[in-house]
């Protein structure tokens, strides 16, 4: 137990700080550049949307960073999302509770099941966790056309006003954010679960010798990714009042550069959740600055794919320095 106990502590001291007080200084300095760009942009009204914007992808974000950590790599929770806003807007189209939470209840399971399959095609078939997750994501991407052709069904109105309840500044997604971030956090941080991701990322043979129960761990942490994905769905079909089968498209990729932005390693075994969130809200207020300032939507993909590169080589550069200052 105390040599558990000793990994959890380790390895969750692992990430460095320096990394979110980074992001989060280039969250100020875009938000003060547009500030002094745009009069309108430092309204509430305006601040309040761009935070319910962000909150879904940082919501997918944390359940990918839970898998990342433990080793291995999801790419099925963009086809997931879209997966379930078109369930969403198949079964929750009606005026009855009961049928508004079948509709939610369907979501999530289906959420789970996914993350369950993905979780034991890596560690019982021993499939690459990218091999499984993309054929994950292919048959689902087929699943979502199949279940809604095209965007369209509809989402119960009270239901998606409830969702999307505003309160000045404060908003229903990002409380419902602060809740999965206070869940997941206490999850990695003071529980077994996330001190088995922490070990099985670093060394999967000695967490094994330590009495880590690495399958098991790792199944679950697919399966949190999962209902993420199934949280970030529904608020994405409440947004919309529609479903559609390819909403989800950009953010098995989002989620992944959020989580590296935030320090997430790739290699695993290191991770901060609040630097993932601070990735995600990075991410999502550049695509915001662009879409006010019409710019093209290929340099968006360009802008997100050159944020993930540096992320990387800054960190393997700081990595390399921390293990030769260690060294001398």
């Amino acid at each position: 137990m105390k040599q558990i106990e000793q990994i959890r502590r380790k390895f969750a001291a692992a990430p460095q700080l320096s990394s979110v007080l980074t992001i989060c200084g280039l969250l100020i300095l875009v938000f003060l550049s547009m500030c002094g760009y745009s009069e309108s942009y430092r309204s509430t009204y305006n601040i309040t949307n761009v935070l319910a914007q962000c909150a879904p992808l940082a919501c997918v974000s944390l359940g990918q960073t839970l898998v990342i950590i433990s080793g291995g790599i999801d790419l099925s929770v963009g086809s997931t999302i879209s997966v379930c806003t078109a369930i969403a807007a198949r079964l929750m189209g009606g005026d009855s509770p009961a049928q508004v939470a079948l509709g939610v209840a369907v979501v999530f399971l289906f959420a789970a099941g996914v993350g369950l399959v993905n979780g034991l095609g890596v560690n019982y078939l021993k499939v690459p966790p990218m091999i499984t997750t993309l054929c994950t994501s292919t048959i689902l991407n087929g699943v979502a056309l199949w279940i809604l052709p095209v965007a369209g069904g509809k989402i119960n109105a009270g239901f998606a006003r409830f969702i999307y309840k505003k309160w000045d500044i404060i908003s229903m997604p990002l409380v419902l954010l602060v809740l999965l971030f206070l869940a997941t956090r206490h999850l990695l941080y003071h529980t077994r679960t996330g001190t088995g991701l922490y070990a099985i990322g670093r060394s999967r043979p000695i967490a094994q010798s330590m009495g880590v129960k690495t399958r098991a761990v790792s199944v679950r942490a697919y399966v949190l990714a999962g209902l993420c994905a199934g949280v970030t769905g529904l608020l994405l079909a409440c947004r919309m009042r529609v479903g559609d089968p390819t909403c989800g498209s950009s953010y098995g990729m989002d989620s992944i550069a959020s989580a590296v932005i935030g320090g997430t390693s790739l290699a695993g075994g290191s991770g901060l959740l609040s630097g993932t969130v601070a990735g995600a809200f990075l991410i999502g207020m550049l695509s915001n600055v662009m879409n006010i300032l019409e710019i093209n939507q290929f340099y968006q993909y360009v802008m997100k794919g050159s944020l993930l590169i540096a992320a990387m080589v800054i960190y393997s550069i700081s990595g390399r320095l921390e293990v030769r200052r260690r060294a001398s």
